[in-house]
């Protein structure tokens, strides 16, 4: 249980910053999901910004997907999107400022200079940090652009001196600016780095509380110094735990859904991943584990996050979503279930019955089901031609003589019905089975084989309805005439 600490109570201006370089991770997906819950808890507003200063990595179409996936979660934004990199001017009169003040300075060493700078440190066993010449004289300045060198901009990192930040989730943070190199806010070519655009934004924007991963913890010792040189006050923060896979190492492709575009295409439901993610790092009690999004707003506290690891377990959120499936009205999971197959192209080609089949079926896979994926393994088979699967084979060549007394029976009894219904194949099945004097399973389990060719799949009375007599029929004498051939051989 997470101990007690401060929480955020007045109305709270947060953002979501990500960068627009591939699909929304599931660890950026908690992030944003914990700042949306903390506005909308407070009353407050949730801004969305992008920060595409990578010009290399960021895509129009990478924006295209966080958005929709923001949307997908049900996760929507006060204002925005903004762009830092339509926000070029406000950076660069920022840096101005820096520079008119002193607390920047012009540096001109080489990338071998500094790693030389840093081999020293280390060998001394000194933090290997940057310092520049902040003092250069007019002359030498001018030698070094002779030689072609252009700046970068470093700040002037105050030694000795300390930044504390009053975290909500890890406490007191000390950094000692000894450990704090002259971080560069501009580069050689003006264009401004991350740690100035994203502190400028942050003060211009009016953000109070900025909750982030912990791997941007050492940023903010940084973040705060620009905006303290610019006359600013920085945001209260809170560095939440990084996202782990089941083997405790960090979430990645190899973990089986690592983006939110992952687990939509895998069938999962937004207000099970929403209620998943909710419970990455933060809990509400010892055993309270599901949650409709109305009740996490109500209840989310970042003074219950915890600020150890958090582990994204797909089994664990497999069952969630089948417990979020179940608890789903008829007609909802019946529109969610077709907008989930028409969306991965399942029903494509499939005929203009398929659509009608598949909220028929609806009602019967809803109890068997994980995900929306998983409806193919229940029902799939009602697509395709008959095709035995080698598990389901190899029970019915067991035993062969039995599978053909028992299919053959099965089938003896539909065809006598006029009456091709549920109800009517449920009694005239279940009165076949006392005649033969056989278990439920040994004479129900063929019978299913014969029609779908699985040993799970829809019931078994209703699958032999949605088939028809016609096709049913087909596929009995289908099965029946491979068991014979075998029984003839032997």
């Amino acid at each position: 249980m997470p101990r007690e600490r401060p929480e955020i109570t007045d109305p709270a201006r947060v953002r979501f910053a990500p960068s627009p370089t591939g699909s929304l991770h599931v660890g950026g997906a908690r992030t944003a999901l914990f700042n949306w819950l903390i506005a909308r808890h407070t009353g407050g507003a949730f801004v969305l910004r992008l920060e595409d200063t990578d010009r290399e990595r960021s895509t129009p179409e990478s924006e295209a997907e966080i958005l929709r996936a923001l949307g997908w979660l049900g996760l929507d934004w006060d204002e925005g999107p903004y762009r830092q990199s339509e926000r070029g001017d406000v950076h660069r009169a920022a840096a101005e400022r820096l520079r008119a003040a002193g607390a920047v300075y012009p540096a001109y060493e080489t990338d071998e200079e500094l790693e030389a700078q840093r081999a020293a440190a280390r060998a001394d066993k000194r933090a290997p940090v940057v310092r520049g010449r902040r003092d250069l004289p007019p002359e030498e300045i001018a030698a070094l652009e002779a030689e072609g060198r252009r700046p970068v901009w470093r700040f002037a990192v105050d030694v000795p001196g300390e930044t504390v930040i009053d975290d909500y989730v890890r406490g007191t943070v000390r950094f000692d600016h000894a450990q704090v190199e002259d971080f560069v806010v501009a580069r050689s070519d003006g264009t401004p780095t991350y740690n100035l655009a994203a502190a400028v934004d942050d003060l211009e924007m009016g953000i109070t509380h900025v909750v982030r991963g912990e791997d941007h913890i050492s940023n903010t010792p940084k973040q705060m110094m620009v905006m303290r040189a610019l006359g600013g006050e920085p945001p209260a923060y809170a560095h939440i735990p990084l996202i782990l896979g089941e083997d405790r190492k960090r979430l990645s492709k190899r973990h089986g859904a690592a983006s939110v575009e992952d687990l939509e295409r895998q069938g999962f439901l937004p207000r099970a991943v929403v209620n998943a993610l909710a419970l990455l790092g933060w809990s509400y009690d010892d055993k309270t584990t599901m949650f409709t999004v109305d009740e996490l707003i109500e209840r989310f506290s970042i003074g219950r996050v915890s600020k150890s690891p958090a582990v994204f377990d797909l089994t664990k959120l497999t069952v969630m979503n089948g417990r979020h499936m179940r608890l789903m009205g008829a007609e909802e999971f019946e529109e969610a279930l077709v907008d989930h197959l028409r969306k991965t192209g399942y029903l494509d080609g499939r005929g203009p019955g398929a659509e009608e089949l598949v909220r028929r079926t609806a009602p019967l896979v809803k109890r068997k089901m994980g995900t929306l994926a998983e409806y193919d393994s229940l029902a799939g088979w009602l697509f395709r031609p008959l095709e035995i699967e080698p598990a389901a084979w190899e029970v019915l060549t067991a035993d062969v003589k039995h599978s053909i007394q028992v299919i053959g029976g099965g089938l003896g009894r539909l065809e006598a019905l006029d009456d091709f219904s549920v109800e009517s194949i449920k009694e005239a099945l279940q009165d076949q089975l006392h005649i033969m004097g056989e278990a439920a399973r040994d004479f129900l389990e063929p019978q299913r084989i014969a029609i779908t060719g699985r040993l799970v799949s829809t019931g078994i009375y209703e699958s032999l309805a949605l088939l028809g007599r016609e096709e049913a029929f087909r596929r009995y004498r289908e099965t029946l005439a491979r068991l014979a051939e075998i029984w003839a051989a032997a």
